[in-house]
C-alpha cells in the first residue's frame, strides 16, 4: 500500500477541531490509572526480600501482569462496535485496589491473580481510550495521542513515590491505603465521561481483512515495538532493584523510576507532535538511535551526570508512545479499538517475556553485567524504522 493510499484511509469523519477539554479528561483517566501499575518496579526490592524471590521470578511478576492483554483484541473489537466508555471509568478503582494489596500477599502464589487482575483491568482501559482520543483530537491524531500518553507517563512517574511513600510511613502490609485516590477518582472521572463515546459512528470493516491489508506495516511495527519493549522495559523494571544493590536507599530508586517516567511526559508530548510535521518514521529514527548511548552512559556515571542521563533517557525512549499508537490508529481507522488492543496486547505479553528472560540473564551473569547488554537492544529495530511507510506525518499538507 502507498503512502498516499495510507494516508487517504487515515482520514475519519469525525470533527475537524481539536477539543482540548475532552482530550484532557481522557489523558486524566490514563494519569490517575497509571499510577498504579507503576507501583510494581520499586515494589520488587521488597517483596523480593519478604518472599526471598529470585531475579528470574521477580521478573515474572511482570508478566503475571500482562498474561491477561490476551484479552485486549476482544475487549477493542467491542469498543468498536458498543459502548465500552465505563470501562475507562472504573479502571482506576480496579487497578488501584489489586495493586495496593501486593504488600498483603504471603507468598509468591498469591501475588499471581492480584497481577493478573490489574492486568485485566488495564485491558479494559487501555483498549478503548485511544480511540476515544483520536474521536475529538480532528486532524491532529499525533497531537491528541501525545497528551493521552503525557498523562500516562505522568501517571507512572507518581506511581513509584506515591507507594514508596506510603511503604515507608505503614509498612509494606499497610500499602493496601494507597489505593483510597483511585476509588475517589473512578467517581469523578464518572460525573466527567459518562457521556463520551469509544465505538465509531460507521460500521467497523472486516478485522481479518483490515490485517490482511496492512500486515506489512504492522508487523514492521510489532518488530520495532519488540525491541524497544526488551530493552526500556527490562531496564526500568530491574532500575530499582540495581541501584538498591549499589547502595541506593530504597526512596531514592523510586525516585529514580519517577525521574525517568517524569521526564517521559515531555517525550511523549513532544514525540506525537512532531510527528504529525516530521513524519512517525523520522521520530522512531531518531528516538532509536539516540537512546543507546544514553542509556550505556548513565550506566557508567555518577551524581549529577547519572541524574542528568536518566533525565534524557526517560525523554527520549518514552517519545515513541504516541507515535506508535498513532500509527496503529491511522492503519486500521475503522477499527482503532481492535487494531489498539491487538498491538498493546502485543507490546505487554512481549514486555513481560522480556523481563522474566532477563531475570534469567542477571541470574547468570549478574544484574549489572545483564544492564550493560540490554541497552543495546533497540539498535535492532532501527533497520524496521527503515521499512515502515509513512502514514501521516509529512503527508498531511
Amino acid at each position: 500500500m502507498t503512502t498516499q493510499t495510507i494516508s487517504q484511509s487515515s482520514q475519519t469523519a469525525g470533527p475537524i477541531e481539536f477539543q482540548t477539554p475532552k482530550v484532557l479528561v481522557v489523558a486524566l483517566a490514563h494519569f490517575v490509572h497509571d499510577t498504579y501499575p507503576a507501583f510494581l518496579a520499586p515494589l520488587i526490592p521488597l517483596l523480593t526480600d519478604k518472599l526471598g524471590l529470585s531475579l528470574a521470578l521477580a521478573g515474572s511478576l511482570v508478566l503475571f501482569m500482562r498474561t491477561s492483554a490476551l484479552v485486549q483484541p476482544f475487549i477493542g473489537y467491542l469498543a468498536d462496535r458498543t459502548e465500552l466508555q465505563y470501562f475507562v471509568i472504573v479502571a482506576p478503582a480496579l487497578t488501584a485496589i489489586s495493586m495496593s494489596l501486593l504488600g498483603v500477599a504471603p507468598s509468591y502464589v498469591m501475588l499471581i491473580p492480584l497481577l493478573v487482575f490489574t492486568g485485566l483491568s488495564t485491558a479494559m482501559f487501555h483498549a478503548p481510550a485511544p480511540a476515544m482520543i483520536t474521536r475529538v483530537s480532528g486532524q491532529e491524531w499525533g497531537k491528541g495521542l501525545s497528551v493521552f500518553m503525557a498523562g500516562g507517563e505522568l501517571g507512572r512517574s507518581v506511581g513509584p513515590l506515591f507507594i514508596v511513600a506510603v511503604v515507608d510511613r505503614l509498612g509494606l502490609e499497610n500499602a493496601y491505603v494507597a489505593a483510597i485516590p483511585g476509588l475517589v477518582a473512578s467517581l469523578i472521572l464518572y460525573r466527567m465521561m459518562g457521556a463520551m463515546s469509544s465505538h465509531l459512528d460507521t460500521q467497523p470493516l472486516s478485522v481479518r481483512a483490515a490485517l490482511s491489508a496492512q500486515r506489512g506495516p504492522l508487523l514492521l511495527l510489532l518488530g520495532i515495538t519488540l525491541f524497544r519493549g526488551m530493552s526500556v522495559f527490562s531496564f526500568l523494571t530491574f532500575l530499582p532493584t540495581y541501584l538498591t544493590q549499589t547502595g541506593t536507599s530504597l526512596f531514592l530508586a523510586g525516585a529514580a523510576v519517577s525521574a525517568f517516567e517524569l521526564a517521559g511526559v515531555g517525550g511523549a508530548l513532544l514525540g506525537g507532535t512532531l510527528s504529525d510535521r516530521l513524519g512517525r518514521r523520522t521520530v522512531f529514527l531518531l528516538s532509536y538511535t539516540l537512546i543507546v548511548p544514553v542509556l550505556y552512559a548513565f550506566l557508567h556515571s555518577s551524581g549529577a551526570m547519572a541524574f542528568t542521563l536518566l533525565l534524557m533517557a526517560g525523554f527520549v525512549a518514552l517519545s515513541t508512545g504516541p507515535v506508535a499508537l498513532t500509527v496503529v490508529q491511522e492503519l486500521f481507522k475503522d477499527n482503532r479499538s481492535t487494531a489498539t488492543g491487538l498491538y498493546i496486547s502485543f507490546s505487554m505479553l512481549t514486555s513481560g517475556i522480556s523481563t522474566t528472560l532477563f531475570g534469567a540473564l542477571a541470574d547468570a551473569v549478574g544484574l549489572p553485567a545483564a544492564m550493560n547488554m540490554i541497552v543495546f537492544v533497540p539498535l535492532l529495530g532501527v533497520p524496521l524504522a527503515l521499512l515502515l511507510p509513512e502514514t501521516r506525518g509529512r503527508s498531511r499538507g
